[in-house]
């Protein structure tokens, strides 16, 4: 009984690793460190922010220069935000996940199943970036976000995903979608601002939404729902939570 378990054992890791070698062939983009991925992005990135320069005069065209991502050029405030959004606001005070419990959900990835905690952030974000470089199918992504946690770290994760979400034609990173969307930069909103950006950024992408301001109201209850998550978490105070909740939604300053 022994001896045939170990058989199917040595049967299953022999398929496992034919079709993990497999899949990893199949790889549109395969990046084996942080400069493939930042080179990959960078050369994608800027050729899309390119392609809208040609019809403008020379005085009128901008910068397409997209700069390393560096988790120090976004808000703290921010970053508390998409965390608890994504249903990890510990995910910064817990060692990044490694050995078996990483390997298991990655496997379980694969099949379309997904655990929660601050591991499941981790391949959340690395799944993510995954996408960007081509990666489509549940094995291909489980494949590429596992490639892409081995030279990430937790930080890094959360700053080259938020840094290279795409909301529109050249309009990529949060921070060209503060300018866009605000029309302030990133560092200077405030808390208030910054949560009901965070409405229109990931996991909800209610751009429009904040984009039109076409309900106020209904905009500051979501923006002041996020505010409240950040204070059950205690990422924030309930002083600095309520004085935020008190401010007027940007939205409704915006002019298009």
């Amino acid at each position: 009984m022994v001896l045939i378990s170990l058989l199917l054992f040595s049967l299953l890791a022999i398929l496992g690793s034919g079709w993990w070698l497999y899949t990893a062939n199949t790889l549109a983009n395969p990046v084996e460190g942080e400069m493939d991925l930042e080179t990959f992005l960078k050369q994608s990135i800027e050729s899309d922010r390119q392609s809208l320069q040609f019809n403008k005069r020379l005085s009128e065209r901008e910068d397409v220069t997209w700069p390393r991502p560096d988790f120090a050029r976004l808000p703290k405030n921010l970053v508390a935000l998409y965390i608890t959004e994504w249903g990890c606001p510990t995910y910064f005070q817990t060692p990044r996940e490694d050995g078996w419990p990483w390997t298991k959900r990655v496997l379980n990835s694969a099949r379309g199943v997904y655990s929660e905690g601050d591991g499941g952030c981790e391949l959340i974000f690395a799944r993510r970036l995954g996408s960007r470089l081509g990666a489509a199918t549940p094995s291909q992504l489980a494949v590429m976000s596992d490639r892409i946690h081995k030279f990430l770290k937790k930080d890094q994760l959360v700053a080259y995903d938020l840094h290279s979400m795409q909301f529109d034609q050249a309009l990529i990173g949060v921070e060209a979608a503060s300018r866009y969307l605000m029309q302030k930069e990133l560092l200077d909103l405030s808390l208030a601002e910054l949560a009901e950006f965070q409405l229109g950024i990931p996991p909800y992408n209610l751009w429009n939404e904040v984009k039109l301001c076409s309900n106020a109201a209904q905009l500051k209850l979501g923006r002041d729902s996020l505010l409240q998550n950040l204070i059950n978490v205690a990422l924030i105070s309930e002083e600095q939570g309520k004085a935020a909740m008190a401010q007027p939604v940007r939205c409704m300053a915006v002019k298009r």
